[in-house]
């Protein structure tokens, strides 16, 4: 459960893993991501994305090494769209942006929201 992309650079110097499974929403997004995804193929690291496929499908096919990317079936209610495989692969959707809306069921499930950039 790393959290950054200098804990993941620290295990890569220490060649202490052979995968790794980084998730860009705790690590602070795409463009840090990507940061690390350059650190793991400069390494020869295999790439295994953790978790929120729907942002990992696309960050994954961008990378050199064929990648794993892991598949969660009961994520399915909160997106309109859903993960295409065929095969036993993603298919990168070509839908603008990440290609998925939230579904009603997600706002059904939500507890609490805020609005930034507002005034009372």
């Amino acid at each position: 459960m790393l959290t950054s992309v200098a804990e993941h650079k620290k295990l890569v110097e220490m060649n202490s893993a052979d995968f790794i499974q980084p998730d860009a929403p705790r690590i602070g997004g795409i463009s840090e991501f990507l940061k690390l995804t350059t650190i793991a193929s400069s390494a020869g690291l295999q790439l295994a994305p953790h978790f929120a496929m729907e942002i990992h499908s696309h960050l994954a096919a961008t990378y050199p090494i064929e990648p794993w990317v892991e598949h969660f079936d009961w994520l399915d209610p909160l997106f309109n769209e859903h993960m295409e495989i065929k095969d036993g692969r993603m298919i990168v959707s070509n839908r603008p942006g990440l290609g998925v809306t939230l579904s009603d069921q997600l706002r059904a499930w939500t507890v609490e929201t805020s609005e930034i950039g507002t005034r009372p």
